[in-house]
């Protein structure tokens, strides 16, 4: 799903790195792109989606279903001057809405950063466009 242009000018993006097997534990997702020193969080959910302008927010999220927040202690990022944060997962607590839950061989996940945002002056929040991450 198509993230839409926020105040940089463009639209925010997301990426991983690291293994799509489960075992090594090592995946690394980013974003990029945003207004500098604004605050970010990513996002999860098992189904993709399409909501455009959620509660008000200038962007489009591309999850459906329970979502997700990577709200724990250091999980709520500031973009800094660059624009762009990154958040280490831990596949054995993924944030699900009533507890964590690990990522078994098999399970697609879904993913997108939702981040503050200001548009003519006014503020607002936008998101990144969505990665899907199919493990094995």
């Amino acid at each position: 799903c198509p993230a839409n242009v926020n105040s940089t000018g463009v639209a925010a993006t997301i990426r991983a790195t690291g293994s799509v097997t489960v075992v090594p534990n090592d995946v690394v997702l980013f974003a990029s792109d945003m207004p500098q020193n604004a605050l970010a969080y990513f996002l999860i959910s098992r189904t993709q989606g399409f909501v455009a302008g959620p509660a008000g927010s200038a962007g489009n999220l591309c999850l459906g279903g329970d979502i997700g927040r990577f709200v724990g202690f250091g999980q709520i990022l500031n973009t800094g001057t660059g624009g762009a944060v990154s958040l280490p997962i831990d596949l054995t607590r993924l944030p699900q809405p009533t507890m964590n839950v690990a990522a078994m061989p098999g399970d697609t996940w879904n993913f997108t950063c939702w981040f503050r945002d200001a548009i003519g002056g006014s503020p607002t929040s936008n998101f990144t466009d969505g990665l899907r991450i199919d493990f094995r």
